[in-house]
Protein backbone atom coordinates (compact mmCIF):
# COMPACT_ATOMS: atom_id res chain seq x y z
CA UNK A 1 0.00 0.00 0.00
CA UNK A 2 2.80 2.37 1.07
CA UNK A 3 4.59 1.41 -2.40
CA UNK A 4 1.94 2.37 -4.52
CA UNK A 5 1.38 5.55 -2.25
CA UNK A 6 4.66 6.39 -2.68
CA UNK A 7 4.39 5.94 -6.50
CA UNK A 8 1.77 7.38 -7.65
CA UNK A 9 2.16 9.98 -10.88
CA UNK A 10 0.52 12.54 -12.59
CA UNK A 11 -1.95 15.15 -10.94
CA UNK A 12 -2.72 12.59 -7.94
CA UNK A 13 1.11 12.49 -6.49
CA UNK A 14 1.28 16.63 -7.32
CA UNK A 15 -2.06 16.48 -4.81
CA UNK A 16 -0.30 13.84 -2.63
CA UNK A 17 3.14 16.04 -2.51
CA UNK A 18 1.66 19.21 -1.96
CA UNK A 19 -0.59 17.58 0.65
CA UNK A 20 1.98 16.45 2.59
CA UNK A 21 4.21 19.67 2.37
CA UNK A 22 1.00 21.61 3.51
CA UNK A 23 1.02 19.04 6.73
CA UNK A 24 4.71 19.56 7.46
CA UNK A 25 3.83 22.97 8.32
CA UNK A 26 1.74 21.41 12.00
CA UNK A 27 5.30 21.34 13.30
CA UNK A 28 5.68 24.77 13.48
CA UNK A 29 3.96 27.26 15.99
CA UNK A 30 1.42 27.23 17.23
CA UNK A 31 0.58 23.91 16.89
CA UNK A 32 4.72 22.56 17.56
CA UNK A 33 3.39 18.39 16.38
CA UNK A 34 6.93 18.13 15.15
CA UNK A 35 6.74 14.59 14.61
CA UNK A 36 4.52 15.06 11.61
CA UNK A 37 6.90 17.29 9.84
CA UNK A 38 9.58 14.45 10.42
CA UNK A 39 7.69 12.12 8.72
CA UNK A 40 6.11 14.46 5.83
CA UNK A 41 9.75 14.69 5.48
CA UNK A 42 10.42 11.36 5.29
CA UNK A 43 7.84 10.66 2.99
CA UNK A 44 9.36 12.97 1.01
CA UNK A 45 12.48 11.45 0.43
CA UNK A 46 10.38 8.30 -0.41
CA UNK A 47 8.53 9.66 -3.11
CA UNK A 48 12.07 11.23 -4.59
CA UNK A 49 13.19 7.29 -4.66
CA UNK A 50 10.31 6.38 -5.98
CA UNK A 51 10.12 8.63 -9.16
CA UNK A 52 13.68 7.25 -10.07
CA UNK A 53 11.70 4.20 -12.42
CA UNK A 54 9.80 7.56 -13.88
CA UNK A 55 10.93 7.97 -18.11
CA UNK A 56 12.33 11.91 -16.88
CA UNK A 57 13.14 11.03 -13.27
CA UNK A 58 15.22 14.18 -12.86
CA UNK A 59 12.24 16.22 -14.00
CA UNK A 60 10.00 14.17 -12.17
CA UNK A 61 12.32 15.04 -8.56
CA UNK A 62 11.92 18.23 -9.21
CA UNK A 63 8.44 18.54 -9.44
CA UNK A 64 7.65 16.30 -6.37
CA UNK A 65 10.55 18.67 -4.10
CA UNK A 66 8.50 22.07 -5.85
CA UNK A 67 5.29 21.09 -5.24
CA UNK A 68 5.64 19.41 -1.92
CA UNK A 69 7.58 22.66 -0.99
CA UNK A 70 4.61 25.06 -2.64
CA UNK A 71 2.24 23.37 -0.29
CA UNK A 72 4.92 23.85 2.69
CA UNK A 73 4.62 27.72 1.94
CA UNK A 74 1.46 28.40 1.11
CA UNK A 75 0.21 26.92 4.33
CA UNK A 76 2.94 28.18 6.44
CA UNK A 77 2.56 31.83 4.97
CA UNK A 78 -0.41 32.12 4.17
CA UNK A 79 -1.10 35.19 6.92
CA UNK A 80 0.66 37.27 4.31
CA UNK A 81 -2.04 37.94 2.07
CA UNK A 82 -3.77 39.70 5.18
CA UNK A 83 -1.56 42.63 4.81
CA UNK A 84 -2.82 42.97 1.35
CA UNK A 85 -6.28 42.73 2.64
CA UNK A 86 -5.78 44.98 5.40
CA UNK A 87 -4.58 47.65 2.59
CA UNK A 88 -7.26 47.42 0.46
CA UNK A 89 -7.92 49.00 -2.70
CA UNK A 90 -6.14 47.68 -5.84
CA UNK A 91 -3.61 45.20 -3.35
CA UNK A 92 -6.74 43.10 -2.94
CA UNK A 93 -7.04 42.43 -6.56
CA UNK A 94 -3.14 41.78 -6.13
CA UNK A 95 -3.10 39.19 -3.57
CA UNK A 96 -4.55 36.28 -5.11
CA UNK A 97 -1.22 36.44 -7.79
CA UNK A 98 1.23 37.87 -5.14
CA UNK A 99 1.24 35.45 -2.26
CA UNK A 100 1.47 32.41 -5.09
CA UNK A 101 4.19 33.73 -6.77
CA UNK A 102 6.24 34.39 -3.66
CA UNK A 103 5.70 30.36 -2.43
CA UNK A 104 6.56 29.27 -5.59
CA UNK A 105 9.57 31.41 -5.60
CA UNK A 106 10.82 29.70 -2.29
CA UNK A 107 9.48 26.04 -3.83
CA UNK A 108 11.97 26.45 -6.11
CA UNK A 109 14.46 25.68 -3.62
CA UNK A 110 12.89 22.78 -2.90
CA UNK A 111 12.23 21.12 -6.44
CA UNK A 112 16.23 21.73 -6.89
CA UNK A 113 16.52 19.76 -4.29
CA UNK A 114 14.99 16.92 -5.07
CA UNK A 115 16.40 17.31 -8.55
CA UNK A 116 19.98 17.13 -7.03
CA UNK A 117 19.48 14.53 -4.96
CA UNK A 118 18.21 12.31 -7.31
CA UNK A 119 21.28 12.87 -9.57
CA UNK A 120 24.04 12.75 -6.74
CA UNK A 121 22.28 9.45 -5.65
CA UNK A 122 21.93 7.92 -9.16
CA UNK A 123 21.85 3.74 -9.13
CA UNK A 124 22.36 3.56 -5.34
CA UNK A 125 18.17 3.71 -4.76
CA UNK A 126 18.92 1.28 -1.94
CA UNK A 127 22.06 2.39 -0.10
CA UNK A 128 21.73 3.79 3.45
CA UNK A 129 24.01 6.66 2.42
CA UNK A 130 21.12 8.10 0.41
CA UNK A 131 19.63 9.76 3.47
CA UNK A 132 22.82 11.23 4.24
CA UNK A 133 22.65 13.12 0.99
CA UNK A 134 18.61 13.89 1.45
CA UNK A 135 19.45 15.43 5.05
CA UNK A 136 22.51 17.35 3.60
CA UNK A 137 20.36 18.68 0.39
CA UNK A 138 17.92 20.02 1.82
CA UNK A 139 19.90 21.29 4.49
CA UNK A 140 21.91 23.61 1.88
CA UNK A 141 18.63 24.69 0.17
CA UNK A 142 17.65 25.73 3.06
CA UNK A 143 20.20 27.71 3.90
CA UNK A 144 20.22 29.47 0.55
CA UNK A 145 16.45 30.09 1.00
CA UNK A 146 17.87 32.06 4.06
CA UNK A 147 20.61 34.22 2.81
CA UNK A 148 19.74 34.39 -1.37
CA UNK A 149 17.94 37.63 -2.47
CA UNK A 150 17.63 38.68 0.82
CA UNK A 151 16.96 35.70 2.56
CA UNK A 152 13.69 34.70 3.85
CA UNK A 153 14.58 31.95 6.69
CA UNK A 154 10.96 31.25 8.06
CA UNK A 155 9.75 28.09 9.25
CA UNK A 156 13.35 26.49 9.12
CA UNK A 157 12.86 22.87 9.97
CA UNK A 158 14.50 23.64 13.45
CA UNK A 159 11.59 25.61 14.61
CA UNK A 160 9.36 22.72 15.15
CA UNK A 161 10.96 22.60 18.88
CA UNK A 162 9.84 25.05 20.46
CA UNK A 163 11.42 27.87 22.19
CA UNK A 164 12.16 28.16 25.77
CA UNK A 165 11.90 24.01 26.05
CA UNK A 166 14.67 21.58 26.56
CA UNK A 167 15.34 20.87 23.09
CA UNK A 168 15.99 24.01 22.01
CA UNK A 169 18.76 24.73 24.41
CA UNK A 170 20.91 23.48 22.09
CA UNK A 171 20.28 26.43 19.88
CA UNK A 172 22.69 27.94 22.31
CA UNK A 173 25.92 25.94 20.93
CA UNK A 174 24.68 25.28 17.18
CA UNK A 175 22.13 27.42 16.37
CA UNK A 176 18.82 27.04 14.68
CA UNK A 177 20.54 25.52 11.58
CA UNK A 178 22.15 22.84 13.41
CA UNK A 179 19.06 21.97 15.02
CA UNK A 180 17.52 21.75 11.27
CA UNK A 181 20.25 19.26 10.41
CA UNK A 182 18.99 17.41 12.94
CA UNK A 183 15.08 17.39 11.92
CA UNK A 184 15.91 16.97 8.23
CA UNK A 185 18.30 13.83 9.69
CA UNK A 186 15.54 12.53 11.99
CA UNK A 187 13.37 12.77 8.37
CA UNK A 188 15.96 10.71 6.86
CA UNK A 189 16.16 8.16 8.86
CA UNK A 190 12.78 7.90 9.74
CA UNK A 191 12.42 7.70 5.99
CA UNK A 192 15.27 4.26 6.24
CA UNK A 193 13.27 2.89 9.13
CA UNK A 194 10.01 2.78 7.02
CA UNK A 195 11.43 1.16 4.01
CA UNK A 196 11.38 -1.85 6.61
CA UNK A 197 14.72 -3.04 6.55
CA UNK A 198 15.94 -4.01 10.40
CA UNK A 199 19.75 -3.32 9.15
CA UNK A 200 18.19 0.36 8.31
CA UNK A 201 16.81 1.19 11.97
CA UNK A 202 20.65 2.31 12.93
CA UNK A 203 20.56 5.53 11.43
CA UNK A 204 16.55 6.21 13.21
CA UNK A 205 18.22 4.92 16.44
CA UNK A 206 21.53 7.04 16.48
CA UNK A 207 18.53 10.05 15.79
CA UNK A 208 16.76 9.08 18.74
CA UNK A 209 20.26 9.06 21.30
CA UNK A 210 20.75 12.34 19.97
CA UNK A 211 17.43 13.97 20.42
CA UNK A 212 16.91 12.31 24.17
CA UNK A 213 20.70 13.73 24.91
CA UNK A 214 19.74 16.92 23.91
CA UNK A 215 16.33 16.78 25.74
CA UNK A 216 18.22 15.76 29.11
CA UNK A 217 21.24 18.54 28.46
CA UNK A 218 18.81 21.17 27.88
CA UNK A 219 16.92 19.99 30.88
CA UNK A 220 19.81 20.55 32.56
CA UNK A 221 20.93 24.08 31.60
CA UNK A 222 16.94 25.18 32.49
CA UNK A 223 17.69 23.97 35.70
CA UNK A 224 20.61 26.24 36.61
CA UNK A 225 19.35 29.14 34.68
CA UNK A 226 18.88 31.65 37.29
CA UNK A 227 18.44 35.13 35.37
CA UNK A 228 19.40 38.34 37.17
CA UNK A 229 17.95 41.93 36.40
CA UNK A 230 19.18 44.89 35.33
CA UNK A 231 18.49 47.89 38.71
CA UNK A 232 17.10 50.97 38.75
CA UNK A 233 15.37 50.24 34.96
CA UNK A 234 11.55 49.84 34.78
CA UNK A 235 10.23 49.36 31.06
CA UNK A 236 6.02 49.77 29.93
CA UNK A 237 5.08 47.80 26.91
CA UNK A 238 2.42 49.63 25.27
CA UNK A 239 0.49 46.88 23.68
CA UNK A 240 -3.07 48.32 22.04
CA UNK A 241 -5.25 46.35 20.11
CA UNK A 242 -6.19 48.20 16.80
CA UNK A 243 -6.53 46.84 13.90
CA UNK A 244 -4.28 47.79 10.79
CA UNK A 245 -7.52 49.09 8.51
CA UNK A 246 -8.21 51.19 11.83
CA UNK A 247 -4.80 52.98 12.23
CA UNK A 248 -5.23 54.01 7.88
CA UNK A 249 -8.41 55.56 8.64
CA UNK A 250 -6.91 58.87 9.01
CA UNK A 251 -10.27 60.62 10.98
CA UNK A 252 -9.30 57.55 13.90
CA UNK A 253 -5.73 59.11 14.29
CA UNK A 254 -6.28 60.63 17.20
CA UNK A 255 -8.34 58.04 18.79
CA UNK A 256 -5.23 56.16 18.24
CA UNK A 257 -2.80 58.58 19.67
CA UNK A 258 -5.11 58.79 22.35
CA UNK A 259 -5.22 55.22 23.06
CA UNK A 260 -1.73 54.47 23.47
CA UNK A 261 -1.49 58.17 25.86
CA UNK A 262 -4.05 56.45 28.15
CA UNK A 263 -2.73 53.22 28.12
CA UNK A 264 1.18 54.79 28.46
CA UNK A 265 -0.28 56.76 31.44
CA UNK A 266 -1.94 53.91 33.68
CA UNK A 267 -1.69 52.89 37.02
CA UNK A 268 1.87 52.73 37.87
CA UNK A 269 3.12 55.73 35.52
CA UNK A 270 5.08 57.19 37.82
CA UNK A 271 7.45 54.73 38.78
CA UNK A 272 8.18 53.64 34.86
CA UNK A 273 11.68 54.64 33.76
CA UNK A 274 11.07 53.80 29.65
CA UNK A 275 7.58 53.45 27.74
CA UNK A 276 7.74 51.17 24.38
CA UNK A 277 5.54 51.66 21.61
CA UNK A 278 5.68 49.59 19.30
CA UNK A 279 6.11 49.70 15.10
CA UNK A 280 2.97 51.17 13.60
CA UNK A 281 1.99 52.55 16.43
CA UNK A 282 0.84 55.58 14.78
CA UNK A 283 1.24 55.95 11.15
CA UNK A 284 3.19 58.69 9.44
CA UNK A 285 6.04 61.06 10.30
CA UNK A 286 5.36 60.73 14.01
CA UNK A 287 8.61 62.43 15.18
CA UNK A 288 7.76 65.59 12.17
CA UNK A 289 4.00 65.76 13.71
CA UNK A 290 4.30 68.63 16.52
CA UNK A 291 0.86 68.76 17.70
CA UNK A 292 1.63 64.77 18.26
CA UNK A 293 4.98 65.75 19.90
CA UNK A 294 3.68 68.48 22.47
CA UNK A 295 0.77 66.02 23.24
CA UNK A 296 3.22 63.17 24.50
CA UNK A 297 5.38 65.49 26.25
CA UNK A 298 2.80 66.99 28.01
CA UNK A 299 1.18 63.58 29.17
CA UNK A 300 5.21 61.98 29.96
CA UNK A 301 6.09 65.21 31.88
CA UNK A 302 3.28 65.56 34.14
CA UNK A 303 4.35 63.09 36.73
CA UNK A 304 5.81 64.51 39.92
CA UNK A 305 9.67 63.16 38.88
CA UNK A 306 11.09 63.63 35.54
CA UNK A 307 9.30 62.36 32.30
CA UNK A 308 10.30 59.07 30.78
CA UNK A 309 12.03 58.05 28.38
CA UNK A 310 10.10 56.95 24.87
CA UNK A 311 11.09 54.22 22.72
CA UNK A 312 9.15 53.63 19.22
CA UNK A 313 9.26 53.59 15.79
CA UNK A 314 8.80 56.11 13.04
CA UNK A 315 8.46 56.85 9.49
CA UNK A 316 11.61 59.00 8.88
CA UNK A 317 11.82 61.40 5.67
CA UNK A 318 15.45 63.00 4.78
CA UNK A 319 15.78 64.87 1.69
CA UNK A 320 18.87 64.54 -0.45
CA UNK A 321 21.19 67.29 -2.02
CA UNK A 322 19.05 67.08 -5.01
CA UNK A 323 16.32 67.65 -3.60
CA UNK A 324 14.80 63.98 -3.95
CA UNK A 325 13.69 62.83 -0.65
CA UNK A 326 14.30 59.24 0.61
CA UNK A 327 11.93 57.41 3.31
CA UNK A 328 13.37 55.34 6.26
CA UNK A 329 11.66 52.61 9.12
CA UNK A 330 13.63 53.96 11.89
CA UNK A 331 13.49 53.91 15.82
CA UNK A 332 15.03 56.46 18.57
CA UNK A 333 14.58 57.43 21.94
CA UNK A 334 12.92 60.44 22.99
CA UNK A 335 13.97 62.66 26.24
CA UNK A 336 11.29 65.21 27.74
CA UNK A 337 12.91 67.58 29.88
CA UNK A 338 10.29 70.67 30.98
CA UNK A 339 10.49 73.62 29.16
CA UNK A 340 13.15 72.37 26.68
CA UNK A 341 12.32 70.85 23.19
CA UNK A 342 12.28 67.24 22.85
CA UNK A 343 15.77 65.70 23.06
CA UNK A 344 16.34 62.34 20.19
CA UNK A 345 18.72 60.11 20.21
CA UNK A 346 20.39 59.45 16.78
CA UNK A 347 17.88 57.03 14.81
CA UNK A 348 18.38 53.51 13.92
CA UNK A 349 17.14 52.94 10.31
CA UNK A 350 16.15 49.74 9.26
CA UNK A 351 18.08 47.30 7.03
CA UNK A 352 16.26 44.33 6.66
CA UNK A 353 13.17 45.36 4.43
CA UNK A 354 10.02 43.71 3.72
CA UNK A 355 9.05 43.37 0.00
CA UNK A 356 5.93 44.33 -0.81
CA UNK A 357 5.53 45.94 2.66
CA UNK A 358 8.45 48.17 2.98
CA UNK A 359 9.57 48.15 -0.98
CA UNK A 360 8.40 46.77 -4.08
CA UNK A 361 9.69 43.85 -5.73
CA UNK A 362 11.08 45.80 -9.61
CA UNK A 363 11.10 48.96 -8.08
CA UNK A 364 10.58 52.02 -9.68
CA UNK A 365 9.35 50.22 -12.70
CA UNK A 366 7.01 48.86 -10.70
CA UNK A 367 6.17 51.68 -8.84
CA UNK A 368 5.52 54.02 -12.41
CA UNK A 369 2.44 51.17 -12.68
CA UNK A 370 0.98 52.83 -9.64
CA UNK A 371 1.53 50.30 -6.93
CA UNK A 372 2.91 51.42 -3.85
CA UNK A 373 4.53 49.90 -0.68
CA UNK A 374 1.87 48.20 1.81
CA UNK A 375 3.09 50.10 5.06
CA UNK A 376 2.96 53.75 3.38
CA UNK A 377 1.31 53.42 -0.21
CA UNK A 378 4.33 55.07 -0.94
CA UNK A 379 7.50 55.09 -3.23
CA UNK A 380 9.67 52.49 -1.53
CA UNK A 381 12.23 52.56 1.52
CA UNK A 382 15.87 52.59 1.69
CA UNK A 383 17.81 50.37 3.60
CA UNK A 384 20.37 51.85 6.35
CA UNK A 385 23.56 51.61 7.49
CA UNK A 386 24.69 48.61 8.94
CA UNK A 387 25.50 48.30 12.56
CA UNK A 388 24.86 52.23 13.07
CA UNK A 389 22.89 51.58 16.16
CA UNK A 390 22.25 54.66 19.32
CA UNK A 391 22.75 54.13 22.38
CA UNK A 392 19.97 54.07 24.77
CA UNK A 393 19.40 56.88 27.62
CA UNK A 394 19.84 55.12 31.03
CA UNK A 395 19.74 51.41 29.44
CA UNK A 396 22.76 49.13 29.22
CA UNK A 397 23.99 48.62 25.09
CA UNK A 398 21.22 47.27 22.66
CA UNK A 399 20.60 46.17 19.64
CA UNK A 400 17.34 47.90 18.23
CA UNK A 401 16.02 44.85 15.61
CA UNK A 402 13.04 46.44 14.08
CA UNK A 403 10.06 43.66 12.45
CA UNK A 404 11.71 40.60 10.91
CA UNK A 405 15.04 41.58 11.03
CA UNK A 406 15.18 39.38 14.36
CA UNK A 407 14.13 36.28 12.61
CA UNK A 408 17.67 36.20 10.54
CA UNK A 409 20.53 34.52 12.59
CA UNK A 410 23.53 36.35 13.49
CA UNK A 411 21.99 39.89 12.55
CA UNK A 412 22.67 40.68 16.10
CA UNK A 413 26.40 42.98 15.99
CA UNK A 414 28.54 41.43 18.11
CA UNK A 415 30.25 44.55 18.68
CA UNK A 416 27.81 47.93 18.08
CA UNK A 417 28.57 50.69 16.18
CA UNK A 418 29.76 53.48 17.17
CA UNK A 419 29.79 52.97 20.47
CA UNK A 420 31.88 50.14 20.01
CA UNK A 421 29.87 48.00 23.19
CA UNK A 422 28.43 44.56 23.19
CA UNK A 423 24.88 44.53 23.34
CA UNK A 424 22.89 43.37 26.71
CA UNK A 425 19.80 43.02 25.28
CA UNK A 426 17.90 43.17 21.83
CA UNK A 427 14.43 45.30 21.69
CA UNK A 428 12.70 43.87 18.86
CA UNK A 429 9.82 46.96 17.88
CA UNK A 430 7.54 45.14 15.31
CA UNK A 431 3.46 45.55 14.09
CA UNK A 432 2.36 42.37 13.57
CA UNK A 433 -1.68 43.31 13.49
CA UNK A 434 -0.54 43.38 9.53
CA UNK A 435 -1.65 39.60 9.97
CA UNK A 436 -4.90 39.50 12.38
CA UNK A 437 -5.05 36.34 14.55
CA UNK A 438 -3.46 34.10 12.36
CA UNK A 439 -1.07 31.50 12.85
CA UNK A 440 2.19 34.37 11.70
CA UNK A 441 2.47 35.92 14.87
CA UNK A 442 3.08 32.87 16.90
CA UNK A 443 5.42 31.82 14.49
CA UNK A 444 7.40 35.24 14.72
CA UNK A 445 7.45 34.91 17.98
CA UNK A 446 8.88 31.48 18.40
CA UNK A 447 11.51 33.05 15.79
CA UNK A 448 12.46 35.71 18.26
CA UNK A 449 12.62 33.11 21.13
CA UNK A 450 15.17 31.42 19.33
CA UNK A 451 17.48 34.73 19.09
CA UNK A 452 17.56 35.00 22.13
CA UNK A 453 18.62 31.25 23.09
CA UNK A 454 21.37 31.58 20.40
CA UNK A 455 23.04 34.80 21.17
CA UNK A 456 22.36 34.48 25.04
CA UNK A 457 20.59 37.72 25.33
CA UNK A 458 17.16 38.87 26.90
CA UNK A 459 14.74 40.36 24.04
CA UNK A 460 11.99 43.29 25.14
CA UNK A 461 9.01 42.75 22.36
CA UNK A 462 6.90 45.40 21.72
CA UNK A 463 4.51 44.76 18.74
CA UNK A 464 1.25 46.07 17.37
CA UNK A 465 -1.01 43.22 16.92
CA UNK A 466 1.51 40.03 17.66
CA UNK A 467 2.99 38.92 21.17
CA UNK A 468 4.23 41.62 23.29
CA UNK A 469 6.78 40.66 26.16
CA UNK A 470 10.18 40.15 28.23
CA UNK A 471 11.93 36.85 26.90
CA UNK A 472 15.03 35.56 28.80
CA UNK A 473 18.19 34.63 27.52
CA UNK A 474 16.85 31.06 27.62
CA UNK A 475 13.94 31.75 25.22
CA UNK A 476 11.64 31.74 28.17
CA UNK A 477 8.75 34.28 27.90
CA UNK A 478 8.61 35.81 31.48
CA UNK A 479 5.20 37.71 30.60
CA UNK A 480 3.37 38.37 27.52
CA UNK A 481 0.32 39.74 26.00
CA UNK A 482 -1.45 37.90 22.98
CA UNK A 483 -2.86 38.92 19.73
CA UNK A 484 -5.96 40.95 19.76
CA UNK A 485 -5.36 41.76 23.95
CA UNK A 486 -5.24 45.15 25.00
CA UNK A 487 -2.78 46.71 28.09
CA UNK A 488 0.21 47.28 29.49
CA UNK A 489 3.26 45.20 30.38
CA UNK A 490 5.48 46.85 33.37
CA UNK A 491 8.66 44.70 33.62
CA UNK A 492 12.93 44.76 34.75
CA UNK A 493 14.99 44.22 32.08
CA UNK A 494 16.85 40.96 32.71
CA UNK A 495 20.91 40.60 32.31
CA UNK A 496 22.44 38.10 29.93
CA UNK A 497 24.35 35.10 30.31
CA UNK A 498 27.92 35.77 30.60
CA UNK A 499 29.34 33.10 27.91
CA UNK A 500 28.43 32.46 24.43
CA UNK A 501 29.16 29.92 22.64
CA UNK A 502 27.24 30.30 19.37
CA UNK A 503 28.55 32.82 17.00
CA UNK A 504 27.40 33.19 13.53
CA UNK A 505 30.63 31.91 11.96
CA UNK A 506 28.99 28.88 13.61
CA UNK A 507 26.57 28.79 10.95
CA UNK A 508 28.99 28.90 8.27
CA UNK A 509 30.40 26.08 9.85
CA UNK A 510 27.87 24.02 9.36
CA UNK A 511 27.73 24.80 5.85
CA UNK A 512 31.18 23.56 5.20
CA UNK A 513 30.21 20.73 7.46
CA UNK A 514 27.29 19.75 5.00
CA UNK A 515 29.44 19.83 2.24
CA UNK A 516 32.00 17.91 3.35
CA UNK A 517 29.21 15.12 4.44
CA UNK A 518 27.68 15.06 1.29
CA UNK A 519 30.73 15.24 -1.28
CA UNK A 520 32.19 12.04 0.81
CA UNK A 521 28.93 10.11 0.89
CA UNK A 522 28.68 10.62 -2.93
CA UNK A 523 32.06 9.89 -3.09
CA UNK A 524 32.07 6.37 -1.51
CA UNK A 525 28.31 5.46 -3.30
CA UNK A 526 30.31 6.24 -6.97
CA UNK A 527 32.87 3.70 -5.77
CA UNK A 528 29.85 1.31 -5.10
CA UNK A 529 28.13 1.48 -8.45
Amino acid sequence: MLARLMAMRGYRGVLLNFALGGFAVLGHAPFYLWPVTIICLALLMLRFDAVRSFTRANKAAFWTGFSFGLGYFLFGLYWIGSAFLARGGAYVFIMPLAIPLLCAGLAVFWGLAGALYLRLTRGNGDSALRAVIFACILWLTEFLRGHLFGGLPWNLPGYVFPAGKPISQAAAYIGIYGLSVLVLFLAAAAALAISGKPRKLAPAIIGAAVLAGLYISGTVRLSGANVEYVQGVKLRIVHANISQKDKFDWSKYSQTVNHYLRLSMSDGFEDVTHIIWPEGAVPGLMFQDQDLMNAVGQSFGSGAGPAPIWITQTLREKTQADGRKKYYNAAAAVTFIDGQAPQFTPFYDKRKLVPFGEFMPGGAWVEKLGFRTLSTAMEGMSPGVRDNVPAMPNLPPVSLQICYEIIFTGFTPKILQPSGARPEWILNLSNDSWYGNSTGPRQHVNQVRYRAIEEGLPVVRSTSGGISGVIDPYGRQLNQLNVKEDGIIDAVLPRPVQKIAYTPMATYLWVMIIILLLLLSHMKLHRAR
